[in-house]
């Protein structure tokens, strides 16, 4: 059984493995095990003793109606099953887009993965996974034929330096190959204007990293969207 908060349909509102817009079938598990000092963005997912359903599997199939699927939360590694049900929805051909806190290991399923980087401003980044242990792991998806975007979440200027140093660290890393691995930079606001700010941030310190990076709005939110 998997705790389910809620099934929905909707457009895909931030970067990731599916273009933003795309019309989407959203699968949000119940629970999460951080708990950012920023307001969660889904509040009502984070208790796993909250309201929730438990569906089996075959239950939560038929309530797939789209060809993109997105599995979200809470924090959807949590569960235990929730392998079981990629591994579903991909033999029924689905695309999958999982989108992970950035905190637990991550299984080799050929899917798009995207993986949060939680800066200074949540109070979580000594929960994040280390830089070489993450990479060890994005190994092990792409040799499955699954693809990784790293989101970094920003607040702050703090959090601008922590993303800076991170890419950098990354970029210089021999084993690294940008291309494979896409850096998204997503403010907590949805109107984006946070960005403008970040860009300057980065243009101070290495204008360069700019080449490297998808920055993401949440369009659903601006489209007053679920």
């Amino acid at each position: 059984m998997l705790k389910i908060n809620s099934i929905f349909e909707s457009i895909s509102g931030e970067a990731g493995g599916f273009p933003q817009g795309t019309w989407t079938t959203f699968i949000r598990l119940q629970g999460c095990n951080l708990l950012c000092k920023w307001p969660c963005d889904t509040p009502y997912a984070q208790a796993a003793s909250d309201l929730h359903y438990e569906m089996e599997i075959p239950d939560i199939m038929r309530m797939v109606k789209n060809e993109h699927v997105l599995i979200t939360g809470g924090e959807p590694l949590l569960q235990e099953e929730m392998p079981e049900l990629i591994w579903e929805l991909l033999k029924h051909g689905r695309i999958v887009q999982v989108e992970t806190n950035g905190s637990l290991p991550i299984p080799a399923i050929p899917v798009h993965w995207v993986i949060d980087r939680k800066g200074p401003s949540s109070g979580m980044t000594g929960l994040m996974r280390s830089l070489k242990e993450l990479s060890t792991n994005i190994e092990q998806i792409q040799q499955c034929g699954g693809n990784v975007y790293l989101k970094w979440v920003i607040s702050d200027e703090e959090d601008v330096d922590y993303m800076i140093e991170e890419m950098n660290i990354l970029l210089r890393s021999f084993f690294w190959n940008s291309a494979l691995v896409p850096f998204i930079v997503s403010p907590i606001n949805a109107e984006g204007n946070k960005i403008i700010d970040i860009i300057e941030r980065i243009k101070e310190t290495d204008c360069l990293l700019l080449n490297n990076i998808i920055f993401s709005v949440q369009l659903h939110k601006i489209f007053k969207m679920p």
